[in-house]
C-alpha cells in the first residue's frame, strides 16, 4: 500500500534512511511518483504490483523480490482498507474484503518475507500497521476494528515466535491522519479539534517516523505503539465523534 498516502511517507522515509524500497501497491509501475522520490535519495527502488489478498501472487511477489534486491531485512505491512458499515448492513462480501485486505493479506506476506529472507538470514524488522480503532472501537467499523485488533494479536504472537531468529515485530496504531481517506469523513476542525488532545489530525510523516523508530531498534518487539494525538491516553469522557454515529450503507 505504498503508492499513496501513509504508506508512499514511509517508503521514502527508509528511502532517506539508506535504504533500497521495494514498493507494492495493487496496481504500481515504474512511473509511479514515489518511485522517483525513493531513487532522488540515492538509492534503488522497485515497483511490485500485486494484490495481498492473493496467497500465491504474494508468494510470487516476494521470490522476485528477493531475486531482484539478494534480500528483504525490512518489511512493512501498511495496505488497508476502510469502507466502514454498520453491523447490520455488512454483507459476506464486505466481511471478507474488509478482513482480507488488513489481516489475511498481512499474515501471508508475513509468512512469505519470513520463510523466503529474514529466516535464512537471521534478521529481519517487521512494522504492521495497526488503527487506534483496534484498540478503541467506535460505531460503525465492527469489522474494520476487528481486522485491526487482529492485526495487535498477530504482532505480539509473531514477535514471541520468531524473536529467537533475530527478528522483530511490532505495530503502529494511527488515530485520524490528513489522508485522502480521512478527507472523505464528514468531520469539521472542530470536530478533530475535540476528538484529540492535540488538536490536529497527523500528518503522514508522522507515521512515517514512528515505522522507522521500531524498524531501527533491536530491543523492542512485541509492542504497539500509538500515534493518535493522545487520544487512546484519554481519561475523561469521550467526545461525540469518538461515538460517531453509523455511516450510511454503502
Amino acid at each position: 500500500g505504498a503508492a499513496r498516502g501513509i504508506g508512499r511517507c514511509i517508503a521514502v522515509k527508509l528511502a532517506e534512511y539508506g535504504a533500497d524500497v521495494i514498493v507494492n501497491d495493487l496496481k504500481i509501475d515504474e512511473d509511479a511518483p514515489v518511485l522517483s522520490e525513493i531513487r532522488a535519495q540515492g538509492v534503488r527502488a522497485m515497483a511490485l504490483p500485486g494484490d495481498i489478498t492473493d496467497c500465491a501472487k504474494v508468494n510470487e511477489m516476494v521470490d522476485k523480490a528477493v531475486a531482484e534486491m539478494g534480500r528483504i531485512d525490512v518489511l512493512v505491512n501498511n495496505a488497508g482498507a476502510y469502507p466502514a458499515l454498520g453491523v447490520l448492513d455488512v454483507t459476506e462480501d464486505h466481511f471478507n474484503f474488509v478482513v482480507n485486505v488488513n489481516l489475511k493479506g498481512l499474515f501471508f506476506m508475513t509468512q512469505a518475507v519470513v520463510k523466503k529472507s529474514m529466516i535464512p538470514n537471521n534478521y529481519g524488522r517487521i512494522v504492521n500497521i495497526s488503527s487506534c480503532d483496534g484498540k478503541n472501537p467506535g460505531r460503525g467499523v465492527a469489522i474494520y476494528s476487528a481486522a485491526k485488533a487482529g492485526v495487535i494479536g498477530l504482532t505480539k504472537s509473531v514477535a514471541r515466535e520468531l524473536a529467537p531468529k533475530g527478528i522483530t515485530c511490532n505495530a503502529v496504531a494511527p488515530g485520524f491522519v490528513a489522508t485522502d481517506m480521512t478527507a472523505a469523513l464528514p468531520l469539521t476542525d472542530e470536530q478533530i479539534r475535540a476528538a484529540v488532545p492535540l488538536g490536529r489530525m497527523a500528518k503522514p510523516e508522522e507515521i512515517a517516523d514512528a515505522v522507522a523508530f521500531l524498524l531501527q531498534s533491536d530491543y523492542i518487539t512485541g509492542q504497539v505503539l500509538c500515534v493518535d494525538g493522545g487520544v487512546s491516553g484519554r481519561t475523561e469522557r469521550q467526545p461525540r465523534l469518538l461515538r460517531r454515529p453509523l455511516p450510511p450503507a454503502l
